[in-house]
């Protein structure tokens, strides 16, 4: 027992490691089930006279007016009602509907029943997202009238091109026209509305396409593929490729553009443009107008963090270009990556230096790679697999040589090599040299096993 009193005694000074229990979640304040709009609309276009009433106005033209109210149901929801009504206020709908979306080619989309919302409003952007729920949508003209009586359960867009996309099931869509006579004998599982003589649409095997006015599919038979719109830039152009392989692009409206003449283009690398490639050189057109704005001359590009700048090569130099083709040179390199911090690692010989943007050398060009280092203000050089540290002015402050660099609490750097760890302010003095921790901690265990031990030894001899 003495033997177990002593040892329990060195064990409370054996630094312990404790599980600790996850912290339990916390229950989120629960949403009512069903359906609930995040926004009816972003502002009154009226609120004068018998329009002060209404909640929501949204002016269609001059004489026309789609109103809405809230309404609060008795199961604690919030919905609204709406009708269409004319400058003075006079009511054209004949019905109260919940809702009624914007005109398009004279055409409304209309829907009843509480949990209901207009598909187009969220096209529009009036919506940040909608649930259907039950087949309650329907179209009314200019005068109010109830043209397409509601049936559907979704409605893809508005019309255009006389025609719109819906379904009384997910997967089952088709367009109709403004008597809602279904058109091209086609059901498709996705689409979306035309754009110019053209709409997006994937048939029932899972096959994408895009289909003409009359509902005949493109690719193969015109197109390698047609790039598809992206919502987030109204307006932007819209590439094809065309069988022999050639880029052209189409307005947003799908008219001819820039005749195919491109091998291959990118959206993402230059705000505002479209890189283009032609006979392997690289330039730019504008995003929306087509027009030229840095011409097919650099041979290489690279992106840059800013995206209002792009790296590019021409013979032996980089340069960063701006969207109005002013170019600054950089330097000759064979690659070049963006840092940020208006900083570039440039490759030259093999060996990776730091620049800024106007091509002044910030650390010469001997490291092996230069890369990020979590805290986002230190990058991370190594030479000869050795570590070191460059700050955000591309200054070497702590010199490769360490086995590993890392930060203490305090906001100073360590940097460990071999049996010592160095203690260094952030710009590379250093203030302490000691053994490394895990050295330190094997030798207070070494010791403490050996006294344990020890201890044991003489206490059962005096037994």
């Amino acid at each position: 027992m003495k033997t177990l009193k002593l040892l329990s005694i060195l064990f409370l000074f054996v630094p312990q490691t404790f599980a600790k229990y996850p912290e339990e979640e916390k229950n989120a304040k629960g949403l009512n089930a069903g359906f609930w709009p995040t926004k009816y609309g972003r502002k009154k276009d009226r609120d004068d006279g018998f329009f002060k009433q209404f909640d929501f106005v949204w002016k269609q033209n001059d004489n026309l007016y789609i109103v809405k109210k809230k309404i609060n149901l008795k199961n604690g929801d919030e919905t609204q009602i709406a009708w269409l009504v004319d400058k003075n206020g006079k009511y054209l709908t004949k019905k109260t509907y919940t809702d009624i979306g914007d005109f398009s080619e004279g055409m409304a989309e209309v829907t009843f029943g509480p949990h209901d919302f207009c598909h187009s409003c969220y096209y529009t952007g009036r919506y940040e997202f909608v649930v259907h729920l039950s087949n309650t949508h329907g179209f009314i003209n200019e005068k109010g009238e109830e043209i397409i009586s509601p049936r559907y359960k979704i409605v893809k867009g508005s019309f255009t091109n006389g025609v719109c996309l819906v379904g009384v099931w997910d997967d089952q869509l088709y367009f109709v026209d403004k008597t809602g006579k279904q058109q091209f004998n086609k059901v498709f599982k996705k689409g979306e509305q035309f754009k110019g003589g053209i709409a997006g649409v994937t048939f029932r095997n899972g096959v994408k396409n895009f289909i003409d006015k009359n509902g005949a599919a493109l690719i193969p038979k015109k197109f390698l593929y047609i790039q598809p719109y992206n919502e987030e830039y109204r307006g932007m152009i819209r590439a094809y490729k065309t069988l022999d392989k050639k880029v052209g692009f189409w307005t947003a409206n799908c008219e001819s553009l820039i005749a195919p003449q491109y091998d291959s283009f990118n959206y993402s690398m230059l705000a505002g443009n479209i890189m283009v490639e032609k006979n392997g050189k690289f330039g730019f057109v504008d995003m929306f107008t087509g027009k030229e704005t840095i011409p097919n001359l650099y041979s290489q590009f690279r992106s840059d963090k800013n995206r209002n700048y792009v790296l590019l090569k021409n013979n032996l130099e980089w340069y960063r270009v701006d969207t109005l083709n002013k170019a600054q040179k950089i330097g000759k390199g064979n690659d070049i990556l963006s840092l940020g911090f208006g900083l570039y690692k440039l490759k030259r010989t093999e060996k990776w230096g730091v620049v800024d943007s106007l091509g002044i050398v910030k650390s010469n060009f001997s490291f092996d790679e230069i890369t990020k280092l979590h805290t986002e203000e230190y990058f991370l050089a190594i030479k000869d697999n050795n570590y070191g540290l460059i700050n955000t002015n591309g200054q070497v402050i702590t010199e490769p040589k360490y086995d590993k660099v890392g930060f203490l609490k305090n906001g100073n750097i360590y940097g460990q090599k071999e049996l010592y760890q160095f203690t260094l302010n952030t710009k590379g003095k250093i203030l302490a040299k000691e053994f490394k921790p895990e050295i330190v901690k094997n030798v207070f265990f070494g010791l403490l096993v050996s006294l344990m031990i020890g201890l044991t030894i003489f206490v059962v001899k005096i037994k």
